[in-house]
């Protein structure tokens, strides 16, 4: 499709696809560096592909290698980064000043 034939919809959907390709990595890297995210996990995504090539029968080994199928086999995800969410939720549960004194009439 040429690019004259294009709605101006569709070049801004193009653009946002193309920015998000581009930018997401930086960005991921940029928001575990403030803990905000996760350090991106280089093997998670091979976990995605061999659970998706087993998923159509195809032979992860032939498209990834044995070291990535043995690596993404093995890999567990990590359970020690705790959501900047979580942490805002139990930093509520505190009861405000008011709430907290004792009142004796």
């Amino acid at each position: 499709m040429c690019v004259n034939c294009m709605s101006n919809a569709e070049a801004a959907g193009v653009a946002a696809i193309t920015a998000t390709y581009f930018l997401k990595p930086p960005v991921h890297k940029l928001l575990a560096k403030l803990d905000l995210a996760p350090d991106p996990d280089p093997v998670a995504h091979d976990v995605r592909t061999v659970a998706f090539l087993e998923a159509l029968d195809l032979d992860p080994v032939d498209a990834l290698g044995r070291d990535a199928v043995d690596q993404a086999s093995a890999w567990t995800p990590g359970s020690s980064w705790v959501p900047f969410r979580d942490r805002l939720r139990s930093a509520s549960l505190r009861p405000i000043g008011s709430q907290s004194r004792l009142i004796t009439t």
